[in-house]
């Protein structure tokens, strides 16, 4: 580029209860990028309050995207339409590696939860394209910086970054490829506290404590500050699967006891508890905000909010809901202290000293819980605790910070990830018909939108995925409704089946060889 080009930098968080994006500009000048603006929360229609919660429903034959954010969580009362709701689904990305995950990494399968961000992701990509460039094709002017967890890159043989790295690549247009940037969380914390001048705050001889608290995960990072090159130095980092999530999961049990709906009722039809766990986290945000941010309605000591719930079997539940601020935090007591467990915990894995801290930092979603952040305060002493300006957007302001610093020696330990793709690997139909396996993961169903279609009534319409890994062909069967067969055995759904030369494989009644 030369002198006066400048570029947009979308920076995306796609955290688990919410994804936020935020957007820069940078100029060129003699080859050095300067970035001319701050980074700027870039909402779209769907987003509100700077945030596009991660809810999508999906269309009827659950292929496409029908909506998302808050126009999806609009559909919550509707039991029809519910059941086609999903959210809270990356937690489970990287799940099947786990040896004893936790129910909501469960949730769905690390192929499910790969196939849910790829649909959110493109859906919110159009969006961008619709409404900042007039659906224009984006051009070499436009990159994207894309964050993800360190532990996906460091675990496993880097397997769970190989996924997402390449399902997150297959939602842009080819020729922006090279244009898509990775960086790691915690190079985002760095950056987004040196934006608001925090580091200078740090005790240089001193451990100082980072708590992300995010939907899912809480990371304690020990590190520090070097201040001759102005950087946080790593001493050491613990993590554990705690996050804003168990408070949404907490009240959705309140609001399910105020309502009565009886236990058995709820059981049978889990996605009214869903339902109500999202009314819950909307309720936690609303509180939360008034104790924390000491606006006037404080005094206002009752929260209101009507909620209707129709069940799949038309029971209706409807109530007023009243919980006082002083109800609320005791409520939440039991789990404000497990937070202080998990730090404890972290502590004493690390094998640091609480004497010996310096500061600590509190960043994420997590932290506006009033419990989290009074214990924080009351535990190591306010003089000690930094509480950014909007900590739940540290990360992503970060990432928008880092196209002049870190992404050049960011690819090269992406790149050291990219598969050496097989590229040779087709899918030979019995009427002679090829398909190339061009693709890390693609889709083989009776819709539209599918990678490898069959046209057949006997095919779901997402009926099998094929994962390319390496050199390596791996085939699941997706819970298709006639079965995946290969070799005349039939695959047990979402279990992985490698692939060889001269396997014959049917889906429904579609017959195929691999070459």
């Amino acid at each position: 580029m030369g002198l006066g080009d400048k570029i947009n930098l979308y920076a995306l968080d796609c955290g688990t209860v919410n994804w936020r994006l935020y957007r820069m500009e940078y100029h060129f000048e003699e080859g050095i990028a300067q970035h001319v603006t701050s980074p700027l929360s870039s909402p779209l229609s769907n987003f509100t309050d700077r945030k596009l919660p991660a809810v999508m429903t999906l269309t009827e034959d659950g292929t496409g995207v029908e909506a998302i954010g808050e126009k999806a969580l609009g559909y919550l009362e509707d039991s029809q339409i519910r059941n086609r709701v999903r959210e809270f689904f990356k937690p489970s990305i990287g799940s099947h590696l786990i040896e004893n995950p936790s129910p909501h990494q469960e949730r769905y399968s690390h192929f499910e939860a790969l196939l849910f961000t790829r649909l959110l992701l493109k859906s919110l990509i159009f969006q961008i394209q619709e409404e900042k460039y007039n659906s224009e094709p984006f051009d070499d002017q436009i990159h994207f910086s894309i964050t993800y967890p360190d532990r996906w890159l460091s675990d496993y043989d880097g397997k769970i970054f190989d996924d997402y790295y390449h399902v997150i690549l297959e939602c842009f247009p080819p020729e922006l490829n090279e244009r898509v940037h990775f960086i790691p969380e915690s190079e985002g914390v760095v950056l987004g506290l040196r934006d608001q001048s925090l580091l200078d705050q740090l005790h240089a001889k001193e451990i100082n404590l980072i708590l992300d608290v995010g939907g899912s995960t809480t990371t304690v990072y020990a590190k520090k500050y070097n201040t001759e090159t102005g950087i946080l130095d790593n001493i050491n980092r613990h993590e554990e699967p705690f996050g804003g999530g168990l408070y949404d999961a907490l009240l959705a049990k309140y609001l399910s006891d105020e309502l009565q709906i009886p236990p058995q009722e709820l059981a049978a039809d889990t996605s009214a508890f869903m339902a109500l766990r999202i009314w819950g986290q909307l309720l936690k945000e609303t509180l939360s905000r008034k104790i924390i941010g000491g606006e006037e309605t404080v005094n206002d000591l009752t929260e209101q909010h009507s909620i209707t719930l129709v069940m799949k079997n038309n029971q209706v539940f409807r109530k007023n809901i009243n919980i006082n601020l002083d109800e609320f935090i005791q409520l939440n007591l039991p789990l404000d202290e497990a937070f202080q467990d998990v730090v404890s915990r972290a502590l004493d894995t690390m094998d640091i000293d609480e004497k010996a801290v310096g500061r600590v930092i509190l960043l994420g979603g997590g932290v506006l819980m009033p419990g989290i952040l009074e214990g924080i305060k009351t535990r190591f002493g306010t003089d000690k605790v930094i509480f950014p300006d909007h900590p739940e957007e540290i990360v992503v302001r970060g990432i928008g910070l880092a196209f002049t610093s870190a992404l050049p020696e960011q690819a090269a330990v992406e790149y050291k990830h990219k598969s050496s793709k097989k590229t040779s690997w087709r899918m030979v139909h019995e009427n002679g018909t090829m398909v190339e396996i061009n693709k890390e993961i693609m889709i083989a169903g009776r819709s539209r939108e599918a990678d490898i279609h069959l046209d057949s009534k006997k095919c779901s319409r997402t009926h099998a995925l094929i994962r390319l890994e390496g050199k390596s062909l791996t085939l699941l069967d997706l819970n298709s409704k006639n079965g995946t067969v290969v070799n005349d055995t039939e695959l047990s759904a979402n279990t992985p089946q490698l692939l060889r030369e001269g396997d014959e494989i049917r889906f429904g009644d579609q017959q195929f060889t691999i070459e």
